[in-house]
């Protein structure tokens, strides 16, 4: 096992590496979408085809359209970085549900425990390839895909998002993921003529047009979603799009970012994104201290989430919305936005705290050690260290012996599998489930109810989970030690 010292040293180098990954567009060039065409009379929702454009969809005045906001992260999900990123979704939606958000995951250094319990309150995982390559293969991708589900216990129907290492991605990229059945990629940018909804590429690509990327013929791929990445302008009109608080002073940058959130909510409501890499935000002995920063970014979360409208949500809570768009007013109510918590009568290892003794899967959780390396599941611990070729290696533990876990059969929600004893324990649509809304700030409500059946919890935004604030207090306290593979 590595030691704390290898691994602050290993952090500084990621971070270091990853403090220009996709941090500003380019600038000096085109954003022009000539070469972008649709016919919005052919390309309908109900064939499940949507044309970039900056109106909202389903006719929807802008007053009535509910202010969505994307907070992602990407890479690897470790303790201090998973409270990082609780911190910066610890929000209440109109409704009185927690706020979500997506993670982008790449499997070096990651902690397969903590991408289960993420997952279980709620929020969202998503594909960031094997090892983080700059044009990564489809083996990068699918082994990534593999790992989440044989590790993490998310079924492979709920990894649905892609987003390419350093947002540097090709027609390959989107080809690749097209093939692998995903729903959607977000590694484009959007920066003022091309601030777009979310859009299917039966069209091809209307965003980062300068690249070449949406000549007729590059990009056609019906019924595959982008979702753009907005950027904010910074006072040299520069666009800033990943961690922007690095491009800024605490103060600078939330006039900003401010400035660009009042264009989309004052204006057709387009979503509002903030794209983080944890690490950059996360306090570590003998590094820079970056609490201003963090402080900076909390204060401007708070500050939108008290306005009228404004939801905090998943890409996939964001998409389900684009396909049947509702009012402001009506959004709370919808099933996907519901927040309920299943009722199980024993602990079991599924990202919760069943039993409600204070800690998550209590006891459960395998410690998977390779001489150097290591990470926690609730399933079983790979033989050997998985690599790109084999990413999920037979296990250390033989079916029929002791301690064996079992894998989700992919049609049982995470929160309900018991990979202990073998079974889900949700297998109709009346479980047992409890809502943990509650009452919503009177300020940023939009009348919208938080009542709703949950069914069988078989879905990322609608699964069983715990506030954020619970998921802070309760969170296991994985060691930092060398969480990689």
């Amino acid at each position: 096992m590595k030691s704390l010292t290898f691994i602050a040293g290993a952090i500084l180098s990621v971070a270091g590496v990853l403090a220009q990954e996709g941090a500003t567009v380019p600038v000096g060039t085109t954003t022009t979408t000539a070469t972008y065409s649709c016919d919005a009379n052919a390309c309908k929702i109900e064939n499940n085809c949507h044309c970039a454009s900056t109106t909202a969809p389903g006719g929807l005045a802008a007053a009535d359209v509910p202010q969505f906001v994307t907070v992602t992260f990407d890479d690897s999900v470790q303790d201090a970085l998973s409270k990082t990123a609780y911190s910066l979704v610890n929000v209440t939606n109109p409704n009185g549900c927690p706020g979500h958000g997506t993670w982008f995951v790449s499997m070096e250094y990651t902690d397969f425990s903590l991408v289960q319990q993420w997952y279980a309150a709620g929020n969202e995982v998503a594909d960031h390839t094997f090892s983080h390559v700059g044009t990564p293969s489809s083996q990068e991708i699918s082994s990534c895909k593999s790992m989440l589900t044989a590790y993490g216990g998310i079924p492979p129907s709920k990894i649905q998002g892609f987003r390419a290492p350093f947002l540097n991605y090709t027609k390959d990229t989107l080809n690749i993921i097209n093939q692998q059945s995903f729903l959607y990629d977000s590694s484009s940018s959007a920066t003022t003529d091309d601030i777009y909804w979310p859009y299917t590429l039966d069209n091809g690509m209307a965003n980062d047009c300068w690249t070449g990327i949406c000549a007729a013929g590059e990009v056609k791929l019906p019924g595959l979603w982008e979702i753009p990445m907005y950027s904010v302008m910074d006072n040299a009109s520069v666009p800033q799009l990943m961690d922007v608080y690095l491009s800024g002073t605490p103060s600078d940058v939330t006039t900003w970012s401010t400035a660009a959130f009042d264009q989309h909510y004052n204006g057709n409501r387009q979503p509002f994104g903030i794209y983080v890499h944890p690490t950059h935000l996360t306090k570590y002995d003998g590094l820079p201290d970056p609490t201003s920063m963090l402080e900076g970014v909390l204060d401007f979360i708070k500050t939108i989430s008290q306005k009228p409208d404004v939801w905090f949500v998943t890409n996939q809570q964001l998409l389900q919305w684009m396909k049947n768009p509702v009012k402001a007013s009506e959004l709370g109510s919808q099933d996907y936005m519901q927040c309920k918590q299943p009722v199980i009568p024993k602990e079991i290892c599924n990202g919760l705290d069943d039993d409600h003794n204070g800690v998550i899967d209590d006891s459960l959780i395998n410690s998977c050690n390779f001489g150097n390396t290591s990470t926690n599941t609730c399933f079983n611990c790979p033989a050997t260290a998985p690599t790109l070729d084999t990413p999920t290696p037979s296990s250390s533990v033989q079916n029929g012996t002791a301690g064996f876990r079992y894998a989700n059969p992919g049609n049982c929600d995470t929160t309900w599998w018991d990979p202990i004893g073998n079974t889900c324990l949700c297998t109709s649509s009346d479980c047992q489930v409890k809502s943990i809304a509650v009452t919503p700030p009177a300020n940023n409500s939009s009348s919208s109810s938080s009542s709703g059946s949950n069914g069988k919890g078989s879905s990322s935004s609608s699964s069983a989970g715990t506030t954020i604030q619970a998921s802070l207090s309760l969170a296991i306290a994985a060691t930092f030690s060398a969480l990689f593979f």
